[in-house]
């Protein structure tokens, strides 16, 4: 489902180079205020930075909505960046300075589409050791947050609660409707801002805080979908990186149908697994003593409409949300088994909360805005459920849920841009890619394809499950921060 990041993951088991710990020292369409109809191409820029644009100076101070120990400043970009003399938006940045000998500042974004990057920041995110080597630097994207948040989410939980794998004619008209509602208020609210939210005006946004910074080139890194924030960088400005990890990857080169497709087969591949590891630990481990056959009723349950919780009732939707909630994590299935057990006997607030973490993550608005428009969705509900229905032949657990969660993609009202980055150039410094084997959202290969695409980029693999490893696996975090503060890159085949 949506390109979040796990905030739980554990330990590699075994590496291949035994690093030490990182060392504490050393063409384009103005604006418009009616929306595109669905299918025409949203505004492109064809520029890859306006000659002569400057950045306001960053005026760092305390946050609106943060923590104390987080610096805040707000920028004024372009809308849209073929216009730099036109409309701005703000972006609201936050920083948490280094507590050591300073490199400079490291620039992250956690994912979604949709993540805020000052929540981010709030969970102390990365290593200690470049907390002290760094500024550590976020941003809410625009649409995010407090970055011109696109905030059309009146019918969002209507829609979320109505069954993702509809089965009969009633339930996917609701479906439809729901989805049809959240475009059409989306277009209403924000159409001048839908057309100037796709990655590649993010990137440049990337490119306005560096110049911002002031620090010379960049260093980043990006998590999930924030992988792709950092690969449309590398292509359009990758003379300005001067480190990039990029983890949990996104690979851009799949498309809309394909790549949702293979992020459902991953997570029914990761649930498989999951009951398989239930099985082995028993009823004492994983709460449960069949994993699946606990779901199935479960979702049998949700459907029957007999399924309870604290809030009421708990839809077939939120079941498949839970699970894959928690796919994310390294033995999510020891979070999942308790769940359904409580569930069986009537109590599915377990469930409601795993579910409502996914929610809760990102603003579902920005996540469909970013999705609907940087890769072709099907043209119409009717081509969608086409869509959806192979999707559930290829996981017939998550298959509809994972399609059906972008169904508003169908009547968006604005089409995928159709501004594509150049080819990287030969000459990009090295970027280290993070790959676990075991990922459902971002499968492995797609860090396999994007370290091979990438001139000079390494492929860490990371033998484990669970979404992203940089933060908190040991053996990767000292790979990574080395190659963040000193720049070791690491070797071909390195593994943890």
């Amino acid at each position: 489902m949506g390109c979040v990041v796990a905030v739980l993951v554990s330990a590699c088991s075994t590496t291949s180079e035994d690093p030490s710990a990182a060392p504490d020292s050393a063409p384009g369409t103005a604006p418009s205020t009616e929306p595109s109809t669905s299918g025409e191409p949203s505004a492109t820029t064809g520029v890859e930075f306006p000659e002569g644009w400057e950045p306001p100076r960053l005026e760092w101070g305390p946050c609106r909505n943060a923590p104390p120990e987080i610096e805040c400043a707000t920028m004024a970009v372009p809308l849209d960046w073929a216009d730099p003399g036109g409309r701005t938006i703000d972006l609201v940045l936050g920083r948490i300075p280094a507590t050591g000998d300073r490199i400079g500042s490291l620039v992250t974004n956690p994912g979604g589409p949709g993540g805020s990057g000052l929540e981010f920041l709030a969970g102390l995110p990365l290593t200690p050791a470049t907390g002290r080597r760094f500024d550590t630097v976020s941003w809410d994207p625009r649409g995010v947050g407090e970055s011109a948040v696109i905030d059309c989410d009146s019918g969002v939980s209507e829609f979320q609660t109505l069954d993702s794998s509809p089965d009969d004619p009633a339930e996917q008209a609701a479906l439809d409707t729901a989805a049809a509602a959240i475009s059409a208020e989306c277009a209403a609210d924000h159409g001048d801002l839908l057309a100037h939210v796709a990655t590649a005006e993010v990137a440049r946004d990337l490119e306005a805080i560096r110049r911002a910074l002031n620090e010379g080139p960049l260093n980043y890194v990006g998590f999930s979908y924030g992988t792709r924030i950092g690969q449309e960088y590398a292509a359009r400005f990758g003379e300005h990186i001067r480190s990039m990890a990029l983890d949990g990857v996104v690979d851009p080169a799949l498309g809309f149908t394909e790549f949702l497709t293979e992020q459902a087969v991953g997570f029914e591949r990761a649930f498989d697994a999951a009951a398989a590891q239930c099985a082995a630990g028993g009823r004492a481990e994983c709460g449960v003593d069949d994993l699946a056959a606990s779901y199935d009723r479960v979702m049998a349950a949700a459907e029957a409409g007999t399924l309870g919780t604290t809030g009421g009732t708990f839809g077939p939707n939120d079941v498949v949300v839970a699970a894959t909630f928690t796919g994310y994590l390294n033995d999510g299935w020891r979070r999942l088994g308790p769940a359904l057990a409580a569930a069986e006997q009537g109590d599915g607030s377990e469930l409601e909360s795993l579910a409502q973490n996914y929610y809760d993550f990102g603003g579902y608005p920005a996540y469909a805005a970013v999705v609907c428009t940087d890769d072709t969705p099907p043209a119409d509900p009717e081509q969608f459920r086409a869509f959806a229905n192979d999707a559930a032949a290829a996981a017939p657990r998550f298959g509809a849920g994972v399609a059906n969660e972008m169904l508003p993609c169908a009547t968006w009202p604005v089409g995928p841009s159709s501004d594509t980055a150049p080819p990287y150039d030969p000459a990009t410094p090295p970027i280290v890619v993070v790959g676990s084997t075991g990922d459902p959202a971002t499968p492995f290969r797609n860090a396999q394809a994007v370290a091979a695409r990438i001139p000079n980029a390494v492929l860490v693999t990371v033998n484990s499950d669970g979404h992203t490893a940089y933060g908190g696996t040991p053996c990767v975090d000292r790979i990574v921060d080395r190659y963040l503060i000193d720049l070791t890159v690491p070797s071909p085949g390195t593994s943890c």
